[in-house]
């Protein structure tokens, strides 16, 4: 399934076969199974057929086992079997991508589906979502199970049992393109891919980068690239998603220098997928991809560092599957405890990062129960927008993003 454009090669009937073989594999390895859901209903299922035989399963049955998938590609990552190291060659992620792409092309999945994803997708839907800001809030901040929220779902496919997010009052880029540059921001340029989760609904974590960027000498400026299509590729919507991808790359193959990706989630797919399925001429642009973290241990370097005053003794720091894929949490935690931080680490699992979490489709495989031994006092920070979300509706407690660190460090660092 490695390749350009493989994905869309596959009909339903090749698809499914994919995926049974994939599973099969994956049944009798096993290393993947307290991972998410999707291992453990297929042994349920697989084990109510004869043979325990992956390909017994019927369309229904896969179709169950395709929603649990949050797209976190935990599995992926650590796949003793995957292209290039096992002789199985097994990408699940890829696999249920092919399955619902053919879905979609088939119409089999309706038009509310992946609407979330079109739309942050869509500039022009995002400019007409800021112009009816306040309706959408009000719709969006209504009570989960109300009259608005089932009205929400029914046709654009939201979830309705879990609060959303909010668009934020004013975009990023709004805030970017008013916002008076640092004047010592001058050792080297970077072009940032705020992504759309930030721009429209957490722009404070873009503004807490571009303090990060700028106070380890950066020069900032937008690359004119806000989604990178993730949403789409999770949803099936692999077609739109190239299309979306050829765009981009383009888009960015006009700029120079670093790419600083503010979300771990889009960072992955400028980084991985977009070779991965638009091919080498994607190379070039996933060589110039890094997270704000790793930019910063290039720029400005931490070795020797002491402990400050303006950080806090001890963080927790809520992990995610993007962030530990990228290395962006594991980096942040290191330069943290250089300056003698006690980092304690949260993880979440497989939870989804990207627009798919904020569906009705996801609300089986988002089944999350947040920690309860988390301490009261515990400041808490992390990276991903919606993870963060999902804790802080979980614990009824802030959380921070983690660049609000990153910015305390770097001006801290650059003024020795």
């Amino acid at each position: 399934m490695s390749g350009s454009n493989s994905t869309t090669d596959f009909g339903e009937h090749s698809a499914r076969i994919e995926l049974a073989r994939c599973l099969d594999v994956c049944l009798d390895c096993r290393q993947c199974v307290e991972m998410c859901g999707v291992f453990p209903a297929t042994i349920e299922l697989v084990e109510e057929r004869p043979g325990s035989d992956a390909g017994l399963l019927t369309p229904l049955d896969q179709d169950q086992i395709i929603s649990l998938c949050s797209h976190c590609d935990l599995c992926r990552d650590g796949c003793p079997h995957r292209p290039g190291i096992g002789t199985a060659a097994v990408d699940l992620p890829a696999a249920v991508e092919a399955l619902r792409f053919s879905l979609q092309r088939s119409g089999r999945v309706g038009w509310r589906a992946g609407f979330v994803a079109r739309a942050l997708a869509s500039d022009r839907t995002l400019r007409l979502t800021g112009w009816l800001r306040r309706p959408v809030n009000w719709l969006l901040r209504g009570r989960a199970g109300g009259v608005g929220r089932r009205a929400l779902s029914l046709i654009f496919g939201l979830t309705r049992a879990r609060p959303l997010p909010v668009l934020a009052d004013e975009s990023f880029a709004r805030w970017f393109s008013r916002r008076r540059a640092s004047a010592d921001a001058t050792q080297h340029s970077v072009v940032i891919v705020p992504t759309c989760l930030v721009d429209q609904f957490a722009p404070e974590v873009g503004r807490e980068s571009v303090r990060a960027l700028e106070g380890g000498g950066a020069a900032c400026a937008l690359a004119g690239v806000t989604c990178c299509g993730g949403g789409l590729l999770e949803s099936g919507q692999i077609d739109r998603f190239l299309r979306l991808a050829e765009r981009n790359s383009q888009v960015l193959s006009e700029s120079d220098g670093p790419i600083v990706v503010l979300q771990p989630s889009c960072l992955e797919v400028l980084r991985s997928d977009y070779p991965r399925l638009l091919g080498s001429s994607a190379d070039g642009l996933a060589a110039r991809v890094r997270g704000v973290v790793e930019h910063l241990d290039v720029t400005v370097p931490d070795a020797g560092a002491r402990a400050s005053s303006l950080l806090p003794v001890a963080i927790g720091l809520i992990g995610s599957p993007r962030g530990r894929a990228t290395g962006e949490d594991e980096r942040l935690a290191a330069r943290l405890e250089r300056r003698g931080v006690r980092v304690v680490h949260i993880e979440t699992g497989s939870l989804g990062e990207g627009p798919g979490a904020l569906t009705e489709a996801r609300d089986a495989a988002e089944s999350f129960v947040a920690p309860s031994d988390v301490p009261d006092d515990l400041p808490l920070f992390g990276s991903s927008v919606i993870i963060n979300r999902m804790f802080q509706e979980r614990l009824g407690r802030l959380v921070e993003p983690a660049q609000a660190l990153l910015a305390v460090l770097a001006t801290d660092e650059a003024n020795g």
